[in-house]
């Protein structure tokens, strides 16, 4: 491959940036301190800058992007990888071939893109005559590894001028048994012109022949579409001067001492470029977002991405909003990827063909799971197998290329691949509703599990798992719980989706109830009154008139913090008749205790105080001192905005010591906010901060995003009235930002105000005013 050639690709990309730029050679030339000529060899590819520091100066000269420097990085790297690899030489002289064999290669792909990278490694080491010159590419069906391979060889032809051979072993191809190692090697040794009565029965020496015929020559050979290590192993060349490239769905990880890599779906740019280029002259009409969303629901899949298109060209009556359509709904996506020949699903179905039954089983089940991500453990419950086992089969999937592996013990499937999977799961297995309830009960053990070591004192339910799951995950503190919670929040708000779903009424209400007080401390306001609307059908439909109450004061404070508090009032007051109607004091505390917080919050501190008194009197009959202590808090402190400070102090200051006393950290927090406001009503900064940093560092200890965010500002205002403006300042900012995570609006106000306060000429003691004039209320919410 000559230099001009090895550029070609670079040479173009730096020339569409030149002329973007609007700049002569002349000027280009003259801001980079070359010559005009020099440019000009480097933008038509008759040569190719000798450095990279080169590139990247040309590229900030041209006005490039940061995504467009790098890709134009990489095509030099790709450039100069193959101008380093030695010409065809044999012991120091120019190799001559001798009746070079033909060339089999398939036509190249006129619209290939991107890969740079990848091309870089397969060209990578070939200087070496070693066992590096045989590399294996493996990757999902529909990935592009024939066409990447095909692409590369095209491009090192001329460094094998003795032959270039392709051979589809058929490992994965419709309606055919893969090629026997005996066929392979006939086949090739016939293509490198062994007559059909030179070529021996016996395998052995058959390789034997292959392997001398290839001695002394520079052979470039293809192996597609492998079905596995022992079928590609007897058809490498024993030459080091050949390179061999394999292309397999399966991975071949026991292949001695040979280059690997496995082939990733495209990225966003380089998906939507081959959708482009697919269609054609009219791409440049196309909506880019729409574009977008159209290779994200293909999963960036060449394949899928190549059919969308090609279908979207055929159809000129065809806007790209009406092929999203059809695209949008999982169990139709799958459907809408074909087009003549060629079928996503009829790809997955071949490489979904060569499993195991005991495979096919787990690959079925699998797809049954609601979360883009499953765990071992959670595979050993839907299959009901050994975790030793499960484990083991979710690893073969793997190198089958039918689920991808993301982390130690994390799996997820390719987006289109799911929906494969559930189709099969849907028509195909007979165990599904009871691999359903094991994965339910499972999940469900664990979230119940992980909400009793975020709040101890939390009222126990009897839960609707039947049987005790085998692999529930062991969380032994409250930050696993919180953890395990981050990591699993997608997939439990699908889970509850799916038990609703499917009829598992129990488990629904159960599971949303579990998540609340997490959804609370991190602020997922919109999953929490997606899964309490969801949890209140479903506890209406079992007729469990406990659990609906239950789910109505769970639902209210978040509707309560999406900022409709008259409809949170209402559905705590439809709460609080049926605690009444069960004579359920437990219930009727917390219901109450929660509506103090929110008349607190809207000002009307008599009805609050009201509500508080009776919670705490319920509480104190039940000897429930964390109840008690939250009780207080919010009594106290909507005494505090009523003026009455002197009334307030004690009930505060007991608040506190009952929280402490039963190793309630959130009481704890609550009552040192609250405490924290009240001396700093009175002018007392030093005990004022001393409260508001014990808030702050229980807060930040239980990954209490709200209680942050609230004690922070605290602490914001505690230096302003101090004087203190920058150390306020970055009280303000941390809360600020805190509160913008978590989605709390209470506390982003009072940053705001606190940070405006910091920066205005109005006295340090107005400031201070406005931010603590209303009640921590937001403190109140872990009331239960």
């Amino acid at each position: 491959m000559s230099e001009h050639d090895s550029g070609r690709d670079f040479a173009t990309l730096l020339e569409a940036l030149k002329a973007r730029s609007g700049r002569s050679y002349h000027a280009l030339a003259g801001r980079l301190d070359l010559s005009q000529s020099t440019l000009h060899r480097y933008c038509t590819g008759r040569k190719l800058p000798p450095d990279v520091r080169i590139v990247t100066r040309l590229a900030r000269v041209c006005g490039a992007s940061e995504a467009e420097m790098r890709t134009l990085v990489r095509a030099w790297h790709l450039a100069d990888a193959v101008r380093q690899t030695p010409a065809a030489t044999d012991g120091g002289r120019e190799h001559v071939p001798v009746n070079p064999w033909r060339n089999d290669l398939p036509r190249d792909v006129s619209d290939f893109v991107a890969r740079q990278g990848e091309l870089c490694w397969l060209f990578d080491g070939l200087e070496s005559d070693g066992p590096a010159n045989v590399k294996a590419i493996d990757g999902m069906a529909g990935v592009g590894k024939t066409a990447l391979v095909v692409h590369a060889a095209h491009r090192l032809a001329d460094r094998y001028p003795d032959g270039r051979l392709f051979l589809d072993l058929r490992g994965h191809t419709a309606g055919m048994p893969p090629m026997s190692i005996a066929d392979a090697l006939a086949a090739l040794l016939r293509a490198a012109e062994v007559p059909d009565e030179s070529i021996p029965a016996p395998l052995e020496q058959r390789v034997s022949l292959w392997r001398s015929t290839l001695a002394g020559r520079r052979a470039l050979v293809v192996l597609d579409n492998a079905a596995d290590t022992a079928q590609v192993t007897p058809l490498l060349p024993g030459e080091p001067s050949c390179l061999t490239l394999i292309t397999s769905r399966s991975r071949l990880t026991d292949l001695d001492a040979v280059g690997t890599l496995t082939l990733d779906v495209l990225e966003t740019g380089d998906a939507v470029d081959l959708f482009d280029r697919v269609i054609g002259p009219a791409a440049g009409l196309r909506d880019h977002l729409a574009v977008a969303e159209t290779v994200r629901l293909c999963g960036h899949l060449p394949l899928a991405i190549r059919i969308a298109a090609a279908r979207l060209r055929h159809h000129p009556a065809w806007t790209i909003d009406r092929l999203n359509r059809g695209l949008r709904t999982e169990h139709r996506r799958l459907s809408e990827l074909q087009s003549g020949g060629r079928s996503v699903q009829a790809a997955f179905g071949l490489s979904y063909g060569k499993l195991t039954s005991r495979q096919q089983r787990m690959f079925r089940l699998v797809g049954l799971h609601p979360g883009a991500e499953i765990d071992a453990a959670g595979a050993a419950e839907l299959a009901d197998v050994r975790l030793e086992q499960a484990d083991h089969l979710l690893e073969e999937l793997v190198d089958a290329h039918m689920l991808h592996q993301i982390g130690a013990d994390r799996y997820r499937y390719h987006d289109l691949v799911r929906a494969h999977a559930r189709s099969l799961a849907a028509t195909r297995e007979p165990e599904r509703e009871a691999a359903i309830r094991r994965l339910l009960d499972h999940l469900l053990r664990a979230a119940d599990r992980a909400a009793t070591l975020l709040e101890p004192s939390r009222r126990p339910e009897r839960l609707a798992p039947a049987r005790e799951p085998r692999y529930a995950p062991t969380l032994g503190d409250r930050q696993e719980a919180l953890d395990w919670l981050d990591l699993e929040r997608t997939t439990l708000v699908a889970t509850v989706e799916l038990a609703q779903r499917t009829g598992h009424h129990r488990h629904c209400w159960q599971l949303a109830r579990a998540l609340w007080h997490f959804f609370l401390l991190r602020g997922h306001i919109e999953d929490w009154l997606h899964t309490h609307s969801l949890a209140l059908v479903a506890a209406r439909h079992t007729g469990d008139r406990m659990a609906e109450a239950e789910t109505l004061k769970n639902l209210g404070i978040a509707t309560w913090l999406s900022g409709d508090t008259e409809t949170a009032i209402a559905q705590h007051e439809r709460a609080l008749a049926i605690d009444r109607e069960l004579d359920d004091p437990c219930g009727e505390a917390k219901t109450l205790s929660h509506l103090g917080f929110i008349h607190n919050r809207t000002g009307d501190h008599p009805r609050a105080v009201e509500r508080f008194s009776r919670s705490v009197l319920l509480y104190r009959q039940l000897g429930d001192l964390t109840g008690i202590g939250r009780g207080l808090a919010g009594q106290g402190d909507s005494m505090r905005q009523m003026a009455e400070r002197t009334d307030a102090l004690p009930l505060l200051a007991e608040a506190l010591s009952l929280s402490a006393e039963c190793h309630d950290r959130w009481g704890e927090t609550l009552a040192s906010t609250a405490l924290g406001f009240l001396r700093l009503d009175d002018g007392l900064t030093d005990p004022a901060r001393r409260y508001f940093e014990r808030a702050l560092s229980i807060s930040r200890q239980t990954g209490d995003r709200w209680g942050e965010a609230f004690s922070g500002a605290g602490l914001g205002a505690v230096h302003l009235a101090g004087g203190e403006r920058e150390r306020a300042r970055q009280c303000f900012e941390q809360a600020l930002a805190v509160s913008r995570q978590s989605g709390d609006r209470r506390s982003e106000s009072l940053a705001v105000e606190g940070l405006g306060a910091c920066v205005t000429s109005r006295s340090a003691w107005s400031g201070i005013r406005r931010i603590s004039g209303n009640p921590p209320d937001i403190r109140g919410l872990h009331a239960l």
